[in-house]
């Protein structure tokens, strides 16, 4: 085995490693990165799908998020507006309607109990701090029931728990019955509240980069240079009074310290000698990703907006829970993004692929007419199926977890110390969360150095 040797090793080329990574750099100190995969940018991947450049990863960006947006300007990359004029689907209960404003065609009934609904939400999820969610009133309790129990206190409209439920598999590829709803709280206070998470224009949806959110991993690997290590999987962690050794199937990497910036499932799956704590262990192993497979579809002419629709699809029957128009930033090429999450996703591998491409193209014909079967090209990632990532869009925790191992979530283990989006305090499961986590765990280090 070859030894490479620095003053600390960052274990994964995501934003959040990226970013570490790049502080610590201009502090003048010696960084090894290293990745699994072959590229950078971990749950942000670009490619070229006809004649446009696509996100089969995170995508977006939105108000409130100014790392990214700063980090962004500095790599000179440019944004755009998703594309939000015109009608509106919702889809509930095997009915299909359209809307206009930025709440969906409900019952005048409906609407008082969705806002009734919002507020009480918002009230509560301001009270769990994302930095101490276990000082929040009833902390205990909420920790100990499922958000779709929770939930069932103050939303009694089956139409209304459809559409919360869209949002809820579209922000964590997970259902409510799958996550904590002590955890649904603070979740949602990292990122200004569920419509700010649920909306495009103002919300987390606003803006597309051009060249693909993938574009700012690139830029910062390029100036790592030959400090970027890919295709080497860390197996091994092994700490000792000195120093840490991170071991990959062809190398040894011997640094200070470490900042393992994986998903916290992922970072389970890595050997460490000694031992972490219990407390991280099983943090770790009740981190699950949540299920989300992606699907682009590419046309000839973005038919929908001539009928005088926006893209924009909230289904809470599936195959798809979100639809938005995802034509390319010059109008050249045309298409829809849609997001095929939680139980939904869990199922769809074992369907043969011409019928998955089926069921896709007969929910875009629901939507937005025949013409949305005549598609150029058909292109779908499914998360699950990728070993470096194991899900998508981010971690979710089921009851019982926050109250018991909360405090070993950003708590370093010895010298290693820990990154990645699901850790941090802003915007955490975006991007801008994966920026936050990294620098914070880079100043940890850099205070003891």
């Amino acid at each position: 085995m070859a030894v490479v040797r620095g003053d600390v090793v960052v274990v994964g080329a995501g934003l959040s490693g990226l970013c570490a990574a790049r502080r610590l750099v201009r502090q003048g100190i010696d960084v090894k990165v290293v990745e699994a995969r072959d590229r950078v940018g971990g749950r942000t991947w670009s490619q070229t799908i006809g004649q446009g450049r696509f996100d089969v990863g995170g995508q977006w960006i939105g108000p409130g998020q100014g790392r990214v947006k700063a980090l962004a300007g500095e790599l000179g990359l440019k944004t755009f507006q998703t594309h939000t004029a015109g009608k509106k689907v919702l889809e509930v209960e095997g009915k299909i309607s359209t809307y206009k404003s930025a709440t969906p065609s409900l019952s005048v009934l409906g609407l008082i109990q969705m806002q009734g609904a919002l507020s009480y939400l918002e009230r509560v999820r301001k009270r769990v701090s994302p930095n101490a969610p276990l000082g929040a009133d009833n902390a205990d309790q909420l920790d100990a029931e499922t958000l779709q129990t929770w939930r069932q206190r103050f939303v009694k409209s089956s139409k209304l728990t459809g559409v919360m439920d869209a949002a809820i598999r579209t922000i964590f590829g997970a259902e409510a019955r799958d996550l904590s709803a002590l955890y649904f709280l603070m979740y949602l206070n990292a990122g200004g509240g569920l419509l700010k998470l649920s909306e495009a224009r103002g919300g987390a949806q606003q803006d597309r980069f051009v060249t693909g959110a993938q574009s700012i991993s690139l830029g910062l690997a390029e100036k790592l240079g030959d400090a970027l290590i890919l295709g080497q999987p860390v197996r091994t962690i092994v700490q000792g009074q000195e120093g840490v050794e991170a071991v990959t199937d062809d190398d040894v990497i011997r640094a200070r310290y470490a900042i393992v910036a994986v998903p916290p499932a992922l970072a389970g799956r890595i050997a460490y000698e000694p031992g972490v704590s219990v407390g991280r262990d099983q943090l770790m192993q009740r981190f699950a990703m949540g299920a989300t497979v992606k699907v682009v579809v590419t046309y000839e002419r973005a038919f929908w907006r001539e009928a005088g629709y926006s893209g924009e699809v909230v289904s809470s029957d599936g195959p798809f829970s979100v639809i938005y128009d995802n034509t390319s930033h010059d109008g050249k090429q045309p298409a829809l993004v849609g997001f095929i999450v939680g139980n939904h996703a869990r199922q769809w591998s074992s369907q043969p692929s011409a019928d998955r491409e089926r069921r896709v193209l007969a929910a875009l014909a629901r939507y937005f007419g025949d013409e949305a079967r005549l598609c150029q090209e058909y292109h779908e990632l499914d998360w699950g199926a990728e070993p470096w990532s194991g899900g998508c869009p981010v971690g979710g925790l089921p009851p019982g977890v926050l109250t018991s191992s909360f405090q070993h979530l950003r708590k370093p283990e010895g010298r290693i110390h820990w990154a990645g989006t699901e850790s941090a305090t802003e915007w955490m499961g975006y991007m801008e969360g994966a920026i936050q986590s990294g620098e914070r765990a880079a100043d940890e280090v850099l205070r003891r150095l």
